[in-house]
């Protein structure tokens, strides 16, 4: 792992927050640095994780049912990422192939942030090796305020990979009631 994650509460005080890191994007043919302060910072925003991209649920299910829902999640937030450990060629990729339009994607390629998040799980009985466990997130200003992980986290593949409630409809009928 990087030495670039900082895994106890960051700069945003002592609130529990997200980790701090820097994912390796790639723009237009050009390597971006982007900083957890860049996306999360005075924003309030949704984040999903899912395990892979070119996955069946994370593909079928996941990723399409946020970017149908973004209209609407967007009346409550100021973006929706979707984070994989995956690299920037494939989040890009896999983005195209989706044909993704509004939802933004954070390859976390190392697994920084999914560490400092304490998702990370091994994906080695499927040839994954580590892996950001099934979640999505409302953080305000840095600080996750709610989350909805997928029951049975474990790293030994003892799990048939849960989608009940880190879905677009879940989150989206959390932020009509939070209002």
């Amino acid at each position: 792992m990087s030495s670039s994650v900082i895994l106890a509460a960051s700069e945003w005080g002592d609130t529990p927050a997200i980790p701090y890191c820097t994912f390796k994007t790639r723009v237009l043919g050009s390597w971006q640095d982007v900083t957890t302060d860049e996306l999360f910072r005075n924003k309030k925003v949704v984040i999903f994780a899912l395990p892979g991209a070119f996955t069946p649920t994370c593909s079928t299910k996941h990723l399409p049912g946020y970017e149908a829902k973004y209209n609407e999640l967007k009346k409550y937030v100021d973006e929706v990422y979707c984070l994989s450990v995956n690299d920037s060629f494939v989040m890009n990729a896999w983005a195209k192939d989706q044909k993704i339009e509004k939802v933004k994607m954070i390859p976390d390629g190392n697994g920084d942030f999914t560490l400092g998040m304490k998702m990370l799980v091994n994906k080695e009985h499927l040839g994954f090796a580590q892996r950001t466990w099934r979640y999505s997130a409302l953080v305000i200003n840095g600080e996750v305020t709610k989350i909805f992980e997928e029951p049975g986290k474990n790293n030994s593949g003892m799990d048939k990979d849960p989608f009940e409630v880190s879905d677009a409809d879940t989150m989206l009928k959390y932020l009509q009631e939070a209002k």
